[in-house]
């Protein structure tokens, strides 16, 4: 319930009680923790925040992020919101959406991505191009 309150999703605060526990199951001096309720309640607390902050971030981005491939189609009068390129992310296979995350989130150039996946640099920059169109694709077809 705490976190609940605290991020306004069931889904969310289900993830973070969950991840709390496990907290918990992984903390080696149990014997150590005096008040199990006040201690799991301060992690809960703590997780849900951070929950909020990565919400934030994750808002502050889309916010800030120009789509390129709308300047390119000059399609002005499209406007996405963050629920949709989320949904349109989590869609497309995993190897778009980690290059796709690794780039344009957390700005990780071709180099660093080739070198964290052991995959070729043109490889990369080949599933990012693919990756990106198959994003607008999906997001141009929601707005449809």
């Amino acid at each position: 319930n705490i976190s609940l309150r605290i991020v306004g999703c069931m889904a969310d605060a289900e993830e973070i009680m969950h991840d709390s526990l496990l907290q918990y199951w992984r903390f080696k001096r149990k014997e150590e923790i005096r008040d199990l309720k006040g201690w799991l309640t301060s992690i809960c607390i703590r997780k849900s925040i951070d929950k909020l902050r990565e919400k934030q971030r994750w808002k502050e981005l889309l916010e800030r992020y120009e789509d390129p491939i709308k300047e390119e189609t000059d399609d002005s009068d499209i406007e996405y919101d963050v629920a949709s390129i989320r949904k349109a992310l989590y869609d497309l296979p995993d190897h778009y959406r980690a290059i796709l995350s690794l780039h344009l989130f957390e700005g990780y150039d071709y180099e660093e991505i080739s070198q964290i996946t052991g995959i070729k640099e043109n490889t990369i920059r080949s599933l990012y191009m693919r990756g990106r169109q198959k994003l607008a694709a999906a997001l141009k077809q929601k707005k449809s």
